[in-house]
């Protein structure tokens, strides 16, 4: 589905049940999301695998120095990966180390994150990390869905970057509210991912998301 503004994180026990949510969802995502479990279950050859359903976002959250975050992301470039996140807080030079080794490889920088703690330190510099995204040349930022007073900041402090948010279902977003918040895709895992019918879940998101920018349109 070329228009859709889905992310599907493929949370799942196994390779074999992610290459299967995969493939059912793959006219309903934009780009599928593999993160640590799954790539030190599968092996990096998993991304070659999912990226035969779409483009493949590696979230690997790389934290370190410019020398280690290069060679990583040279790794994931050769193997396929559409995108990669990495954190923005080890600083400019970690950060562009990755966009430099990227090309033509999309890069996220972590902002924001969805979960309680992050409250106790990382969104609290959010503003600053996107600057430092943004000053790094990274493509988008990732910032939590399920956060809507963070989402507004960071969508008026960057309108260059775009930007990919999680916390949406299990963690208690609204994949509508995220994007009239300002995200420009939303990231959904277990609520797909545990669904009898994935297709059919990411299906009734893309209907939903359609349906509320119906209905802010028809307020405009």
């Amino acid at each position: 589905m070329a228009s859709t503004r889905l992310i599907v994180a493929l949370d799942t026990d196994t390779p074999s049940a992610a290459i299967r949510v995969a493939k059912a969802t793959t006219d309903d995502a934009y780009a599928f999301k593999i993160g640590w479990p799954l790539l030190l279950d599968a092996g990096i050859g998993i991304i070659k695998s999912i990226s035969e359903f779409g483009n493949v976002i590696c979230d690997l959250k790389i934290a370190d120095i410019p020398n280690t975050n290069s060679a990583i992301a040279r790794r994931v470039k050769d193997a396929g990966a559409w995108g990669i996140i990495a954190h923005a807080f080890t600083g400019t030079d970690s950060l562009s180390a990755i966009v430099s080794s990227s090309s033509p490889m999309k890069v996220f920088a972590v902002a924001a994150m969805s979960h309680p703690g992050s409250s106790e330190f990382i969104n609290l510099v959010a503003i600053r990390l996107a600057k430092i995204s943004e000053d790094a040349g990274s493509y988008g930022i990732v910032a939590p869905g399920n956060n809507p007073e963070m989402l507004i900041a960071l969508r008026r402090a960057t309108t260059r970057m775009k930007i990919i948010s999680p916390g949406i279902g299990v963690q208690g977003g609204e994949a509508s509210r995220a994007l009239v918040d300002g995200a420009d895709y939303v990231i959904v895992g277990r609520t797909i991912c545990n669904s009898p019918d994935p297709h059919q879940e990411a299906a009734r998101i893309n209907l939903s998301i359609e349906s509320a920018f119906k209905e802010q349109d028809k307020k405009a």
